[in-house]
């Protein structure tokens, strides 16, 4: 019988972590070791292949070419025998599916509908995280994330108000489902402005609420529809997040500029008007972002199937919610 002739497999992870973070400080956070031990087993792996795999400089670490091919393998290796051990590990009755939202998305469109989930798989226990923060699929922080923001090779007009926000980390190996665009729109109280149907220019003459998420909105807004002022507008009333300017709208304290998707719910447009007609697509959309090595699993299916399903539902009912805040 053939004996196999494989390097030391614990030095695969140190060496895995190692490569994933370029740390060997981070790497052993991750593991539970020293800092020492991690290099050790990096050192050791070395000695058995007869191949420096990183480039030790004075305060980081790079992969030598060599390196970047046997990572490559390693990790390909480590994803499959982690599905292979997930197929046959004893599961628990309630399967977990950690789903990182932003949360405004999280508070007017992700919250109110999950009952319905819920109700459908009451197999699957879901744990929603609230955060901007780019999404790390492969430190399986989250097995899904919800974010907003450039899609990679997507060509968007130069006109188009900007997204800041980074989605992830890497983008290795990551399918991206768009749930709908980011298309702001203007609202605020009935008694704010008085009237509907005043243009762009005139918003001036009532305070604007900023979200600073997305410092550039009102200015990228405002230019895009021949403000030539936008660029001097000083955010004197700003809020962390989109429900945050919503609320402060209702309470007329100034006119809000959000994504018309957070109006697309059973209370989205409580006590709003828009007061300037017209809509402006963002340089960006949100997204369902799943690392391929989860596609397959049966609560990501499920919750992928469901959302996608929701988001369809809810741009259906947009242009109806638009007439009605207008009118």
């Amino acid at each position: 019988m053939r004996k196999r002739r494989l390097p030391p497999l614990n030095a695969l992870r140190g060496f895995d972590a190692a490569a994933r973070h370029l740390s060997f400080t981070k790497a052993a956070e991750e593991l539970n070791l020293t800092q020492g031990a991690v290099s050790r087993q990096v050192k050791e792996l070395e000695l058995h292949l007869g191949q420096e795999l990183f480039r030790r400089l004075t305060r980081r670490i790079e992969l030598t070419a060599e390196g970047e091919q046997f990572f490559r393998s390693v990790e390909s290796m480590l994803d499959e025998l982690e599905r292979a051990a997930g197929r046959f590990a004893q599961r628990r009755d309630r399967a977990t599916l950690t789903v990182s939202v932003l949360p405004t998305i999280a508070s007017v469109w992700l919250m109110p509908r999950l009952h319905v989930f819920t109700s459908q798989h009451p197999e699957v226990e879901l744990r929603v995280v609230s955060s901007i923060e780019p999404a790390d699929l492969l430190a399986h922080e989250a097995d899904v994330a919800i974010r907003v923001g450039r899609l990679p090779g997507r060509h968007y007009e130069r006109n188009q108000p900007r997204i800041e926000l980074s989605m992830l980390t890497r983008w290795d190996g990551v399918h991206a489902d768009e749930l709908f665009p980011d298309r702001l729109v203007p609202v605020c109280a009935p008694g704010l402005t008085g009237e509907t149907g005043i243009t762009p220019g005139d918003l001036a003459r009532w305070p604007l609420i900023h979200t600073s998420t997305r410092r550039h909105a009102w200015p990228d807004w405002l230019k895009a529809h021949g403000v030539r002022a936008a660029v001097e507008i000083e955010p004197t009333l700003q809020f962390g997040h989109f429900f945050m300017s919503l609320d402060a709208a209702r309470q007329g304290r100034g006119i809000a500029l959000v994504p018309d998707i957070v109006l697309a719910h059973e209370e989205g447009m409580r006590g709003l008007i828009m007061p300037v007609a017209g809509s402006l697509e963002s340089a960006g959309e949100y997204y369902l972002l799943i690392h391929e090595t989860r596609l397959d699993d049966r609560p990501v299916q499920q919750f992928r199937s469901w959302a996608l399903a929701e988001a369809f539902r809810a741009r259906d009912t947009l242009p109806g919610i638009m007439r009605e805040v207008v009118s």
